[in-house]
């Protein structure tokens, strides 16, 4: 992708430096550029009519919209307090060769601890565990191991008991799944667009946040499309894609509002929770006989296709005489 866009005549990279304030007209009605700082320490600002705001916490964004009075999205936050640990091992001698990957996953609402481990290139194994609201797993590699030995299936330990590490362990924590409503702020600057992780951040083991930002990417690519026509294309461009985007949102979030099976889950819980657990339950009992509809739960939680599907009046019943049967 780096090669992709050096090849592009019209772009330029600023390597090595970080931008740290955005800057905005004395008025604060629209961006005029950003303000950066290279590796050594020197400051620089770059003029620009629009700033894509891609800098994951979105923390520049509501920097500016401070700095100028102007009143900060509201929030939807869905707080997990995940953390979780990897290490890499190599692939012991004696280790099964028909492996794709191993999942395990602890019952869910009283246990949070799982594991993931896939193959890497090198004859290498990543292993990853976690849990949530406050049972995490250390940093250091005992204590790895003792927390893998814990999980529900021993499958993981014992792959690894005897590997050789190689290299640390790394360790990421996650506090909340973050939707912000700029669709709901009556004025914003113009020449802004925050994008990715700046609008929504979704909570990382579902693998989701990469492929929506792509999402939204074509989106922009889109509206600049149709926008170009205009006297003031720029005008436009945030209004819509505020608008444009929600759909886009939609179904993954759908999927981050199930961490509220766990009961220390912060946040609001939908009135509707309950029977959103009972319809994924009968899909999940459905897919296990029907590869059709195996298949579809797949291309959803892969974002090929929208969470509206599942509104099919021939799958609805389907599933509601699944639930009817519980």
């Amino acid at each position: 992708m780096r090669r992709r866009v050096e090849s592009c005549a019209n772009t330029t990279l600023h390597q090595r430096c970080r931008v740290q304030e955005v800057l905005a007209t004395p008025d604060g009605a629209a961006v005029t550029g950003v303000r950066d700082e290279n590796v050594g320490g020197a400051s620089g600002t770059i003029a620009a009519d629009l700033v894509v705001d891609a800098s994951g916490r979105g923390a520049l964004t509501l920097a500016l919209l401070q700095s100028i009075g102007r009143p900060l999205p509201e929030e939807t936050t869905i707080g997990i307090d995940l953390g979780y640990v990897t290490c890499v091992f190599a692939v012991p001698d004696d280790a099964p060769t028909d492996w794709k990957g191993v999942r395990t996953f602890g019952h869910a609402s009283q246990n949070s601890r799982r594991g993931l481990m896939l193959p890497l290139e090198g004859n290498r194994w990543m292993a990853t565990i976690g849990g949530r609201n406050g049972d995490v797993p250390p940093g250091e590699p005992e204590g790895f191991l003792t927390y893998a030995r814990a999980l529900r299936t021993p499958t993981i330990y014992t792959a690894i008991s005897h590997a050789k590490r190689l290299g640390g362990v790394a360790r990421y924590g996650f506090p909340e799944s973050v939707r912000r409503h700029f669709e709901r702020l009556d004025v914003f600057p113009r020449g802004l667009l925050p994008i990715g992780d700046a609008i929504c951040r979704f909570n990382p083991v579902y693998g989701q946040g990469m492929s929506v930002a792509a999402q939204e990417a074509c989106l922009l690519q889109r509206l600049l499309q149709r926008l170009g026509g205009d006297s003031n294309p720029i005008a436009g461009l945030a209004p819509a894609f505020f608008a444009e985007v929600q759909p886009l949102i939609e179904t993954p979030w759908s999927v981050a509002i199930l961490d509220f099976v766990f009961p220390d889950t912060r946040g609001k819980r939908p009135a509707d929770f309950e029977t959103t657990l009972k319809f994924g339950a009968a899909l999940i009992r459905l897919a296990a006989e029907d590869p059709a509809v195996h298949k579809l739960t797949a291309e959803v939680q892969n974002l090929l296709k929208p969470r509206s599907v599942y509104l099919d009046p021939a799958l609805m019943q389907r599933a509601l005489a699944v639930m009817a049967e519980e």
